[in-house]
């Protein structure tokens, strides 16, 4: 049984519900490098209230607010780290008060921030990431990827490149999803992407030359750029695997699932909703 660590999104986190020979030790998912060395903002684990008031998620929050989330993986690393920056695309929500903060903006910190309302006088604002220039952005990995170093040897450090799409088919007719936020920051994450290697080439790239296909009834609620087709999720297990055992190319792979994929986008493409 392989043991891998996660930080990232449900990008990365499906994949390991199509394999059975690996184990996902700690999975830490919105929390952000931009916000990762900030000053905490602390409360009580039983403060952390997401909007369905879902344990795991409870915990990200208490680990995001507190500042301890990457500190607690790090007590206990797997052999391997896999890593998406697909939460990088958030906004960050920058404190006056309490100074120094800042905080991952998702609809659950919001949700948390509004049910402490009453007991602090917070007052914050929200900063587009994209305005943040290309230095800070290089300072921030550098410090990050400096941490990760210490645990984690760099071979077993593991970009997923992140994939999305905003296409669904609704009986053979071509859909779009309009006006999603993640979406829109596709290249900028990207952009983080090619820095990141830049800075730690030795890390090892997960890259699927197949699009995503949208999943219109995902588990995790659809249609949504990020939650795909089962089909997708095994064809990039195998190629995560391929790079973990090396036992196989992904041109192998490629050409191996060519025709199975092929036959999946005809039957996708025919469901209705």
């Amino acid at each position: 049984m392989t043991k891998v660590d996660i930080f990232g999104t449900c990008l990365t986190r499906e994949l390991f519900n199509v394999a059975s020979d690996y184990e996902v030790n700690t999975y830490l998912m919105q929390q952000s490098i931009f916000t990762m060395f900030s000053e905490p903002l602390p409360i009580d684990y039983k403060m952390a209230k997401s909007h369905d008031d879902y344990k795991f998620k409870n915990r990200m929050i208490y680990y995001e607010m507190n500042k301890m989330g990457i500190y607690k993986m790090l007590e206990n690393p797997a052999e391997y780290l896999i890593i998406d920056l697909a939460d990088l695309g958030r906004d960050i929500l920058e404190f006056d008060n309490p100074k120094g903060v800042k905080l991952i903006c998702t609809e659950d910190i919001l949700y948390t921030l509004n049910s402490l309302n009453g007991k602090e006088d917070f007052r914050y604002r929200v900063f587009d990431v994209r305005n943040f220039t290309e230095q800070e952005i290089i300072d921030m990995l550098r410090r990050f990827i400096a941490l990760i170093l210490e645990k984690y040897d760099s071979r077993n450090i593991i970009l997923n490149t992140v994939q999305m799409s905003n296409i669904y088919y609704d009986g053979n007719v071509e859909k779009r999803i309009v006006d999603n936020f993640i979406y829109s920051r596709l290249s900028f994450i990207k952009r983080i992407e090619e820095l990141f290697i830049a800075l730690l080439p030795n890390c090892r790239i997960l890259k699927a030359s197949y699009e995503p296909l949208l999943d219109i009834n995902h588990r995790l609620g659809a249609p949504h750029p990020a939650h795909f087709e089962k089909i997708y999720y095994e064809y990039r297990m195998q190629l995560l695997d391929s790079l973990i055992r090396q036992d196989s190319s992904a041109e192998e792979i490629d050409n191996n699932y060519k025709l199975v994929y092929d036959r999946e986008i005809k039957r996708i493409r025919a469901k209705r909703l």
